[in-house]
């Protein structure tokens, strides 16, 4: 403590000592220490988090690409499975089915503006 003296037991003579006190505080340098290795640790630890977060984000678009790729493929796979002509084709040869006649067909009346 600042101010206090204290005796040394010397066998020919007691001298005064003062005692002197750490100009920033015995305890403050220690924990200023340990708080700049925590706050290391930390960084540490959230830039690790982020790259692995990165990775997966990279994954997670590769993957977006490739379900959109599958995605225009089917389109044009169903585009191609519904065709006009295509569906003529299949009703005519496995269904048997043909297209009325002129005379076969009535017009019927009285459904919507023509009626």
């Amino acid at each position: 403590m600042l101010g206090s003296r204290q005796r040394s037991t010397n066998k020919k003579n007691y001298v005064l000592e003062e005692e002197v006190q750490a100009p920033i505080g015995g305890l403050a340098v220690p924990l200023l220490i340990l708080l700049v290795l925590i706050s290391c640790i930390a960084v540490v630890q959230s830039s690790h988090k982020s790259r692995k977060l990165f990775g997966q984000l990279q994954d997670l678009r590769r993957d977006a690409m490739s379900i959109e790729e599958d995605w225009g493929r089917l389109l044009l796979e169903q585009s191609t499975w519904a065709s006009p002509d295509r569906v003529q084709d299949m009703a005519v040869q496995k269904l048997k089915m043909q297209a009325p006649k002129a005379r076969e067909v009535k017009m019927v009346g009285g459904y919507g503006k023509a009626g």
